[in-house]
């Protein structure tokens, strides 16, 4: 399935995608976790766009990037004078998404005193520009996100246990790429072929042993360092290239246990694998240089020369 960027072929991201389904015609607020990387900006777009309020607009706030000192002004907006700089009246970020949709991104980088406002604007509905004497009423729909360890902050005291349960209405979480690795060979052919259509570059094509590669990675960066890998080897390829092969993958893409052992629970490949592995890294580490790769694995040039061409013919 796909959907504003998304792809489920996972048990697991299908249940999530019939959820926003379900979430996107009501109007309650969404909270949607993971880890960095998981895609929560794309699921948030994916509930603006599969509800009714996909003709108004969608307000991304990127909570983390905003200066505390305009915080408050651009999330709910000021009247003329209200500071010194305010020679004009100017709608917050609230007020601009209408009747549409407004995303906090990483919600609970926001200071305390501001998700004291913010829980406010949650209970009532209503928003207070700066400098004003009577509030508005708020028109959008709320959606947050927010990274898993959200809970262990509210624990803490960092984030307010109150405004947490107001924006979890609706709860979604979104799994790992690392435990649905059935998503990863789709997701890295979608990015192949945007980011070749980007470069200007005619078709390209992954291996079977380059998708074998990316699914035996981890990826602690998720979806988003994917989707990196895949651009940095569009780029890297030369320009007659067809096809992108291990060669093309960063090293830190193959050099990982799982890379040449599997992933846990996985057959364990045969010792040509490995070492023909084990070859493949090092040449892109030397940037195809045979003569350092042979001197690197302790070998003649023509001793590696074999080797390659015994192993690529089993």
């Amino acid at each position: 399935m796909t959907r504003a960027g998304l792809i489920a072929r996972s048990t697991a991201m299908r249940e999530l995608m019939r959820q926003v389904r379900r979430f996107a015609l009501t109007d309650a607020n969404v909270l949607i976790t993971g880890e960095t990387g998981v895609g929560k900006d794309a699921v948030a777009e994916a509930l603006h766009a599969s509800g009714p309020r996909r003709q108004h607009a969608f307000v991304r706030i990127d909570c983390p990037s905003l200066p505390a000192s305009l915080l408050e002004a651009e999330l709910f907006g000021h009247e003329r004078g209200a500071f010194t700089d305010a020679s004009t009246a100017r709608a917050g970020r609230f007020e601009q998404a209408g009747r549409g949709t407004v995303y906090l991104d990483n919600v609970s980088e926001l200071p305390l005193d501001v998700q004291g406002k913010l829980l406010r604007v949650v209970e009532d509905k209503r928003i207070e520009r700066l400098g004003a004497t009577a509030p508005v009423d708020m028109l959008a729909r709320l959606v947050a996100s927010a990274s898993s360890d959200l809970e262990d902050s509210v624990r803490r005291g960092l984030f307010r246990d109150d405004l947490y349960h107001r924006l979890r209405v609706l709860p979604l979480r979104i799994p790992p790429l690392r435990d649905r690795r059935v998503d990863i060979a789709p997701l890295a052919r979608r990015f192949l072929h945007d980011a070749a259509r980007r470069q200007g570059r005619r078709s390209l094509t992954l291996t079977s042993a380059s998708v074998a590669a990316l699914e035996r990675h981890p990826w602690p960066g998720n979806v988003r360092q994917l989707r990196h890998v895949i651009e940095r080897a569009v780029v890297d390829a030369a320009p007659a290239r067809t096809i992108i092969d291990t060669s093309d993958l960063p090293i830190e893409v193959l050099d990982s246990p799982d890379a040449y052992f599997g992933a846990a629970g996985t057959p364990r490949p045969r010792l040509e694998e490995v070492e023909r592995r084990y070859i493949e890294l090092v040449l892109r580490e030397v940037r195809g240089n045979q003569t350092l790769a042979a001197r690197i694995l302790g070998i003649s040039r023509k001793a590696l020369w074999q080797k390659r061409k015994r192993l690529s013919a089993g």
